[in-house]
């Protein structure tokens, strides 16, 4: 579900997530597992939102 909320991402910003990351791809997925997320345009419908934040929850249900 998680891929599902960064193609909402990717969609909703028109960019590619963490291309700004100055790190190694190890660093990089042990910090998307320890909850780190991109940051969420402030334009987009709070239900479009909503959905992305529920699917990229460690527990999405």
């Amino acid at each position: 579900i998680y891929s599902v909320a960064i193609l909402m991402w990717e969609i909703s910003s028109g960019y590619s997530p963490f291309i700004d990351y100055k790190h190694d791809d190890y660093n990089l997925a042990m910090d998307i597992i320890n909850g780190m997320r991109p940051k969420i345009m402030s334009d987009i419908p709070l239900e479009y939102k909503s959905l992305m934040v529920q699917c990229w929850d460690a527990d999405p249900l």
